[in-house]
């Protein structure tokens, strides 16, 4: 606890996994940018990664993974719910970005209930970490 007595906060983004990387099967590699909203204690903290350019990644099982980007996507008081929000883009030069499937996980109670690994075999066959198309893993920890 903080030394007001709220509660604070960090939320952590460990890894992302491609599943489908939007590109022709002929292409190797997509260009993916992505974004952040994490909303808690009536604020919203936003972040787009990376910082610069894109992250070349393959739906090829061994080259799909992102590991290790440790990415603090918020720290700071937490209210008495939050909503982590993620959501990536495939960028193409000659015609519209495509976009993977939105993630949005709504939390809600005693922020200590929180904490922990977020990931997509935690939760069983319809863990919300395992979209169609990408998986995330992030940790939820008191700050």
């Amino acid at each position: 606890m903080s030394d007001n007595g709220s509660t604070r906060i960090r939320v952590i983004l460990r890894w992302i996994q491609i599943k489908d990387n939007k590109e022709a099967a002929w292409d190797d590699e997509g260009e993916f940018r992505f974004r952040s909203k994490v909303t808690t204690n009536g604020q919203e903290h936003e972040l787009e990664f990376p910082e610069q350019g894109y992250w070349a990644i393959s739906d090829h099982p061994s080259r799909n993974k992102v590991e290790k980007i440790d990415k603090v996507l918020y720290d700071g008081e937490a209210g008495s719910d939050m909503v982590v929000e993620l959501s990536g883009q495939e960028l193409d030069k000659m015609s519209a970005a495509d976009n993977l499937e939105d993630y949005r996980r709504e939390y809600s109670g005693d922020p200590a209930s929180w904490v922990g690994r977020h990931q997509p075999i935690d939760e069983g066959s319809e863990d919300p970490e395992n979209l169609s198309d990408w998986r995330v893993c992030y940790d939820i920890e008191l700050a």
